[in-house]
């Protein structure tokens, strides 16, 4: 992607000159035939021709050094006399008409100075009642300034095939309301993003195959005051790798995937399905308090070791298997209720 950039330097003139400046020895004079000589304001209408025999004019010379010249080449000249800062308007070519139409078939070059401070250091002003409309046809319109301003007092309107913005710097808008509408949105960032006072963020997609992805090499770090809730009609995987990093943002990095309430309680239900928990591994259950295991089927304890030391333990369940090797179990006080048999069956059965 290209980034064009302002000129660090601006020209001083509206072209370059491809030719030197022709020079003629006047050793012979130029001849003059004058037309009209005026008494009143010493003007004076003549023609002119150099000693080269080539180079001639028409000049009209009027008061203040105002003139008219046309040339043998073809050229139409128009001058001014100078402008004196004692005199109001002098010094200016003033065009008035009902319209106007022109046609140049090559290039124009229009050169502006601001001139004295009292025109504020504007070298152009143009004012229009009425629409104005430009038009390059098949080409393009270039504007270099250092500080370009476009106000619209009511509406400011940019239509076109692609529309680019691009700065070396920032790009700042400010807006009441901001609304966008495409088919398909890009961002490449290649930094830091980041949002601030936002009361209220929220992502609608109405397409059923949408989807969210969240791609990330580095970290994701959600901090909420409020509540959070999560809701998914389909199906819910989170898998953490554990992988050591090089700067990680979690320095406790023991467990793989911890999940922690400080107040209240912590509940992992089921409605329609088993609970399972799998580990390759020993599973540990530690707990400050009691520990209560509720289950309306058969509850089933099933391992090479079965061993345990309780302080109050309380197994409430229609069914209760235990398959083992060996199990032990040391309490302080245990209680058995069962509103049928208690039946116990075993090679030796020791009770003391």
């Amino acid at each position: 992607m290209s980034h064009p950039v302002a000129a660090k330097e601006y020209p001083n003139n509206i072209f370059k000159q491809t030719t030197p400046d022709e020079e003629q020895a006047l050793k012979d004079k130029p001849r003059f035939q004058t037309w009209y000589k005026g008494w009143l304001t010493r003007s004076e209408i003549y023609e002119r021709k150099l000693p080269d025999g080539l180079t001639s004019a028409l000049r009209i010379d009027g008061p203040s050094d105002s003139a008219l010249s046309l040339d043998g080449r073809g050229n139409v000249r128009i001058l001014t006399g100078k402008k004196n800062s004692e005199i109001a308007g002098s010094g200016v070519l003033g065009i008035k008409t009902w319209g106007q139409q022109q046609l140049h078939n090559e290039r124009s070059n229009i050169q502006y100075c601001a001139g004295g401070t009292e025109n504020e250091g504007q070298a152009l002003n143009v004012l229009c009642y009425g629409d104005v409309v430009e038009q390059a046809i098949g080409s393009t319109r270039f504007i270099l300034a250092q500080r370009i301003e476009i106000t619209a007092t009511e509406e400011l309107v940019l239509n076109g095939q692609t529309i680019k913005l691009q700065a070396d710097g920032d790009i700042q808008m400010a807006a009441t309301s901001i609304n966008t509408a495409q088919v398909n949105k890009k961002d490449i960032v290649l930094g830091q993003k980041m949002t601030f006072g936002v009361s209220e963020e929220t992502s609608l997609s109405f397409d059923p195959r949408a989807s969210v992805n969240i791609v990330s090499p580095g970290h994701i770090n959600h901090k909420v005051l409020g509540d959070y809730q999560l809701t998914t009609g389909g199906v819910c995987n989170i898998i953490a790798g554990g992988a050591p990093l090089s700067v990680p943002m979690v320095k406790d990095r023991t467990n793989t995937l911890t999940t922690k309430a400080l107040l209240g309680n912590l509940t992992v239900e089921s409605f329609a399905g088993i609970t399972q928990i799998n580990s390759k591994l020993a599973t540990n259950v530690n707990a400050g308090g009691a520990v209560s295991i509720v289950g309306v089927g058969a509850m089933t304890l099933t391992g090479a070791t079965l061993a345990g030391t309780f302080g109050a333990s309380q197994l409430t369940t229609d069914a209760f298997n235990i398959t083992s090797a060996a199990v032990g179990m040391q309490a302080t006080s245990l209680s058995v209720n069962a509103s049928g048999n208690i039946t116990l069956t075993g090679a030796l059965i020791y009770l003391n």
